[in-house]
């Protein structure tokens, strides 16, 4: 009798083990892209796809215009060219930071996100007003975004993204619109 408990013992040991270690792996932390608490997967999609190259403007009255879900490879230029429409909401570096301005439009009222490769600051303006973000998230070990800001943006208007705040001279940019019902 002493050695079938011994044997259970051992068995019950070895299984607790064995679900101990299933359930470590499930809970393991996520990482990279996977670690988003949103679901990202239309904007990591469209960071996938081809990159149409663009300049960004200097020119505060004529911002160039993006189109919602496409990715843009975006050049910009150095921070004394560039005449904002509002003055950037971060201060500047103090030297070599390469700044510039899109523009998109939106059809319909809703939430929106802006995904960026780099680490620029950026500020959304309307008519002259920043529009406050509902959320960020950032993940620097995402090898496509770097982070995504999400706002609450009305219809049938057109928006300036201000980008400021980093040295590199380039980056990869997509503006999508949350569906509705997605987190």
């Amino acid at each position: 009798m002493k050695r079938f408990v011994a044997i259970a013992a051992v068995f019950a040991g070895v299984s607790l083990m064995s679900a101990a270690s299933v359930l470590a792996q499930d809970e393991a932390p996520k990482s990279g892209c996977a670690s988003f608490t949103w679901d990202v997967s239309h904007e990591l999609a469209v960071l996938d796809g081809p990159s149409k190259p663009i300049t960004a403007s200097a020119d505060a009255k004529k911002p160039v215009r993006i189109e919602l879900d496409q990715r843009y490879a975006v050049k910009l230029m150095p921070l004394g060219s560039v005449r904002f429409v509002a003055k950037p909401g971060k201060s500047t570096l103090e030297s070599g930071e390469q700044a510039g301005m899109l523009s998109f439009h939106t059809q319909r009222a809703g939430r929106y996100r802006v995904s960026l490769t780099t680490g620029h600051w950026f500020d959304l303006v309307d008519n002259g007003n920043f529009v406050v973000s509902r959320e960020l998230q950032g993940q620097r070990d995402c090898e496509k975004v770097h982070k995504i800001v999400e706002f609450e943006l009305s219809g049938n208007r057109d928006f300036v993204l201000q980008l400021s705040g980093a040295t590199e001279s380039s980056l990869a940019i997509a503006v999508t619109q949350v569906k509705p019902g997605q987190p």
